[in-house]
């Protein structure tokens, strides 16, 4: 069978490197039992429902500040602000949205070790990084998540599941992500971006591919024992036929040169959100670029194995990182 031809059909792609079931190897493993990081969330969510009158949550505002200019870009003091967030917490609809959110996230203990895990890695390669504090809250699925340096805001409802009452207002092939599981490979997706040095001149589609591919391979050294699709956002058997096609993925960009092709429009196509690449071939999953950029990545690594992770990342030449990676669309 051939993949992306119309005797072969999958879906969907974001980032990977092994496609087993999960990325670990025992040579890949290091020591972060004597780093110390917290991955605590703070309930905002709980004490927010809570409140039972605008005076409350004003007082509530001025004692999160962060949350309330960063993630709600609002001034805390603010009495309209007050007021919009008591008229969410008395809907009726709205609390038991909340009350069915609880049930699902009354423990987060295992989102907390996640976390923990996450920052112990992260300041492993990075010792200056200091972990953001994370904090638990509830919109209404007004939005998601929120990622600085500093703070990380999660609004649980989004990620109930697909038994949840209510859902983000997304496609089928995006909503599918939001998962418990899902939240803490994304907030390191974005931790990542901090630390990838780019080109600014570099317009090509590898630079951009390879910029995805390096998010992807950090949030695997972050979370060594992460499953594959988690991290790409395939199903199991999305991942397994997207590498089993690779060759053909490979030679639809070298046959249509789009390695450096800059056309924005060209680059979307490839790059963005989309249920599908009908480019390259009608069941071949949008984003099919990035999950290239990922292999390129996993394919430089092993072929130099003294590269640290650090130095991938402020390596900001993408033509060097492809033509050293000596990948043609092979499966290893």
């Amino acid at each position: 069978n051939h993949l992306f031809s119309m005797k072969y059909i999958i879906t969907f792609a974001l980032f990977s490197l092994l496609f087993s079931a999960c990325n670990s190897s025992d040579e890949n493993k290091i020591d972060v039992s004597n780093i110390k990081a917290s991955g605590k969330i703070i309930r905002f969510d709980e004490v927010l429902l809570a409140t039972k009158s605008t005076a409350e949550i004003t007082d509530l505002l001025k004692k999160y500040p962060r949350y309330a200019s960063d993630f709600l870009r609002i001034l805390p003091e603010d009495p309209k602000a007050a007021e919009g967030l008591q008229t969410l917490v008395q809907n009726k609809d709205i609390q038991s949205f909340f009350a069915e959110s609880q049930l699902y996230f009354k423990d987060v203990s295992d989102i907390e070790k996640q976390f923990e895990d996450a920052f112990k890695h992260i300041k492993y390669y990075y010792p200056a990084f200091k972990e953001p504090k994370i904090i638990a809250t509830f919109t209404g699925l007004a939005n998601d998540i929120f990622v600085s340096d500093s703070l990380v805001v999660i609004s649980l409802e989004s990620f109930i599941g697909q038994k949840a009452k209510f859902r983000p207002d997304q496609p089928t092939y995006i909503q599918k992500r939001y998962e418990r599981q899902y939240i803490v490979p994304t907030v390191v997706h974005f931790l990542s971006l901090k630390y990838i040095k780019t080109d600014p001149k570099d317009e090509t589609m590898l630079a951009e591919m390879l910029f995805h591919g390096k998010s992807y391979e950090f949030v695997v050294n972050a979370m060594p024992t992460i499953a594959d699709t988690l991290v790409i956002g395939y199903t199991n058997r999305q991942m397994d036929e997207t590498w089993e096609a690779q060759d053909l993925v490979y030679a639809h960009f070298i046959d249509n040169q789009l390695f450096y092709e800059k056309n924005p429009f060209k680059k979307d196509k490839y790059l963005i959100e989309r249920p599908t690449t009908n480019e390259v071939g009608p069941a071949c999953p949008g984003r099919i670029g990035q999950w290239l950029g990922s292999r390129i990545i996993e394919k430089y690594r092993a072929e130099n194995p003294t590269i640290t992770l650090q130095q991938l990342m402020n390596n900001t030449n993408a033509k060097e990182i492809f033509e050293q990676s000596k990948y043609r669309g092979e499966k290893d």
